[in-house]
């Protein structure tokens, strides 16, 4: 298998299309043609496209104890999303440790440590900022040693730290050795996104729409993503449009159905269609970060209301 195919394959995978990486990666011609550091990166975005397809049971039933420590890295963080997305807080604890133990452990057969390593910290990386650790995830991240994948989770948390100016410090340094690689392209969506102003909304879209376009038909993925562009640049009704087409594929995409509870907000549609979008989202996702901050929103509101309230 040649380098072009192993390209193609990631470019699936950081667009969204997740089944047509688990087909590609699986497939009897690939795989015949693949070396032994060839096939390895096949099984990383393999499993990677499971958890993202939230087949965590397969990822766990599949990655054996013989796998090197990035796909048992894999493993654990099916687990932890297993046990997330179940309220399991012992499974959940057990699989943090774990993945924080994979960290200390270092095989002497493996012929490229260093790269292991970096495999294992991202995913690392990843589970601890999901948990609010931004500072032990950015501790374990850094220095990312330009490792795209590395640079992509730290752009994240900077983000969610409200960081932009670090965000931003990471993307026009990664611009200077990884300029045309899509991830790098994401990175720089992302944070325009964040940053805000006409060029820099358009700009996204434009990068969102080309990932769109790279493919047969538009991921979920890079849907959302134009209509996120969209909603920031008041464009209500195309990405209102965008977003029915992203459930049409994917009814229980989360971050779909988020967008388009803050879009039915801003377009002042009815409470009841409002709140069946909650509940839609309640019904695949009671544990979402977006639910968590409604409820803390309300427990607010109620709380100032009976300050207020006649006695």
């Amino acid at each position: 298998m040649d380098e072009n195919t192993l390209f193609a394959i990631r470019n699936l995978f950081y667009s969204g299309n997740y089944n047509q990486v688990v087909a590609d990666t699986t497939s009897s011609k690939t795989r015949t043609s693949a070396n032994q550091a060839t096939a390895h990166q096949l099984d990383l975005f393999l499993f990677r496209s499971l958890i993202a397809t939230k087949d965590y049971a397969r990822v766990a039933q599949e990655i054996t104890e013989s796998h090197g420590l990035g796909l048992q890295a894999l493993k654990a963080q099916a687990v932890y999303l297993d046990a997330v997305q179940s309220a399991d807080s012992a499974g959940r604890d057990a699989a943090l440790a774990h993945l924080r133990e994979l960290l200390q452990v270092h095989s002497p057969d493996d012929p490229q440590p260093e790269v292991t390593a970096l495999e294992v910290k991202v995913v690392v990386g990843q589970v601890l900022a999901s948990e609010g650790l931004v500072e032990e995830a950015l501790t374990v991240l850094l220095p990312h040693n330009n490792h795209l994948e590395s640079v992509a989770v730290v752009v994240q948390i900077y983000l969610q730290m409200n960081r932009v100016d670090l965000a931003k410090k990471e993307v026009e340094a990664c611009k200077s050795w990884a300029e045309d690689a899509m991830l790098a392209q994401l990175m720089e969506a992302w944070v325009g996104l964040r940053v805000g102003g006409g060029d820099r909304y358009q700009n996204a879209y434009y990068i969102y729409e080309e990932i769109a376009t790279s493919s047969t038909s538009p991921t979920v993925k890079s849907l959302v993503g134009e209509a996120a562009c969209n909603i920031q640049m008041g464009q209500y009704s195309e990405a209102h449009g965008i977003l029915q087409e992203a459930l049409s594929k994917e009814p229980t995409n989360t971050d779909a159905i988020v967008n388009l509870i803050v879009l039915s907000t801003l377009m002042s549609k009815p409470t009841e269609d409002i709140s069946a979008l909650v509940q839609q989202l309640q019904s695949v996702a009671p544990n979402h970060s977006y639910l968590q901050d409604l409820d803390l929103k309300s427990s607010l509101f109620d709380r100032a209301a009976q300050r207020f309230a006649v006695a």
